[in-house]
């Protein structure tokens, strides 16, 4: 599946945003967060792909609040089925994966990681040394301190 993730990195300008986010993005792979990445604006399915913009800039603060919403409404969406499976099965059906799956719920153990927000299934907004970003609080760190990074956004699959 393909995933338009958004990077913060530092740079002094955007030759270096962009080889800041492609060696974060080589260690996104090598965790297995992704199976691979378009390396190249062209290739990419999102027009704004490796097009690195201030993070000071209201553009990209609004790129990122996006990203943390698409990410809040995932994590809604997980809770809401974790919900499910604790009301109606035990500890052990659900470390079994046994379950009758429901209408509008896929009940799996998966849906824990999902909601988790640290992996690339439920994550799309990575800061320095590949860490998701998962909160407000952990933005809000980025954004006292804008100056000198930037956002860029890559077509990535996994």
């Amino acid at each position: 599946m393909h995933y338009l993730v958004t990077l913060i990195v530092p740079g002094e300008d955007i030759a270096e945003a962009n080889s800041n986010a492609d060696s974060i993005m080589m260690d996104l792979i090598e965790w297995k967060e992704f199976d691979w990445y378009q390396t190249e604006a062209a290739d990419s399915r999102w027009e704004d792909c490796w097009k690195p913009i201030s993070l000071s800039s209201k553009k990209a603060q609004a790129i990122v609040a996006n990203t943390m919403q698409g990410q809040l409404e995932e994590f809604k969406q997980a809770l809401s089925t974790i919900r499910v499976m604790l009301d109606k099965y035990s500890d052990e059906q659900i470390f079994n994966e046994e379950f009758e799956q429901e209408s509008g719920h896929y009940l799996s153990r998966w849906q824990f990681s999902r909601a988790s927000g640290y992996h690339a299934n439920a994550c799309q907004l990575f800061g320095e040394g590949g860490d998701s970003i998962i909160s407000q609080q952990q933005l809000d760190w980025y954004l006292k301190d804008a100056e000198k990074l930037w956002v860029v956004q890559v077509d990535c699959h996994n």
